[in-house]
């Protein structure tokens, strides 16, 4: 009997191992992370980040109009994988740079690894944020807006808003909201330069809609959203848009987030809200009836994503 469950328990442990090490061995390629992200063959794949031991999936279901980014990773052989998905409906229709899967026959082993259909397989230090569009291409003066975003990450792809959570040390297991940051339906990937982001504007369209434009490496990618409050982009608003990221990148942040938008008719002017984490969270903003006056960065740390 005593052998028999020794023999059951080395049976056991071994496929452990032996089923870890399979894993291991398949995130070393493209197609082996593919297949075990566990990806749904309605979803068309857009984007592919590799880093060290972790691969990420961005797919978008032309159907359900729906975003899902699927990461994958495993630390070492003798231990299990990791899976999470994150969803979100999105702003913009990504059926233009859905990818061919053979695509993924092409990657290369390296420390890093960025697809995306307009630039191909970047690697190591080609991914340097020199792909994206600058400020100045995107947003003209004296155009009219509900709102712009511009978007960057130096680690990790993003497609939703996270809420920013403090711990309250004076109460075990309490946290404070401090907001959110990110934005819903848009998918972001490494990596970013100065003013060359991911700028994604709102804009007038038809009555009962707006037109958002999100502009991505050699493409432009529309959709329709609800509309807003409009505000009219001037000269000044691209130096105080310059200003507030330049103070965002003092802290090396692995992501970054300017806003314009306007809060109520009723209040003159319209805001630009900056934020970042770096390890914490932090915010500058600034107003547009007196755009040179740029708050100091505020930051926070202990903090937690959801």
């Amino acid at each position: 009997m005593k052998k028999l469950s020794l023999g059951i328990l080395f049976v056991l442990l071994f496929s452990f191992f032996a089923y870890n090490a399979y894993t291991y061995h398949e995130l070393s390629t493209a197609e082996g992370a593919y297949k075990l992200a566990g990806i749904p063959k309605e979803e068309g794949l857009i984007a592919v980040y590799h880093e060290n031991n972790l691969w990420q999936f961005a797919t978008y279901n032309e159907k359900t109009n729906m975003l899902k980014l699927y990461t994958v990773s495993q630390s070492t052989p003798f231990w299990l994988k990791s899976r999470r998905v994150e969803s979100s409906k999105t702003l913009v229709n990504y059926s233009s740079v859905i990818l061919d899967l053979e695509v993924l026959k092409d990657y290369t082993p390296h420390e890093r690894a960025l697809l995306f259909k307009t630039i191909g397989w970047k690697y190591d230090d080609e991914i340097d944020g020199s792909y994206w569009w600058n400020l100045s291409e995107v947003i003209k003066p004296n155009e009219t807006f509900y709102q712009i975003y511009a978007l960057g990450t130096s680690k990790e792809m993003w497609i939703r808003s996270k809420e920013v959570l403090r711990r309250d040390s004076r109460f075990a297991g309490d946290t404070v909201g401090y907001g959110s940051i990110g934005v819903n339906g848009v998918l972001v990937f490494p990596s970013y330069k100065d003013t060359k982001l991911l700028w994604v504007k709102e804009k007038p369209g038809n009555q009962n809609s707006s037109e958002v434009l999100a502009y991505y490496p050699g493409v432009i990618l529309r959709g329709l959203a609800k509309g807003g409050i409009a505000f009219t982009y001037r000269d000044v608003d691209q130096k105080m848009a310059k200003e507030i990221i330049k103070k965002l990148e003092t802290k090396n942040p692995k992501y970054v987030q300017l806003i314009f938008y306007e809060t109520l008719k009723r209040v003159p002017g319209y805001y630009a809200f900056g934020r970042s984490l770096n390890g914490g969270y932090c915010q500058v903003e600034a107003k547009s009836t007196n755009p040179t006056n740029i708050t100091d960065l505020g930051c926070i740390s202990n903090i937690e994503l959801r």
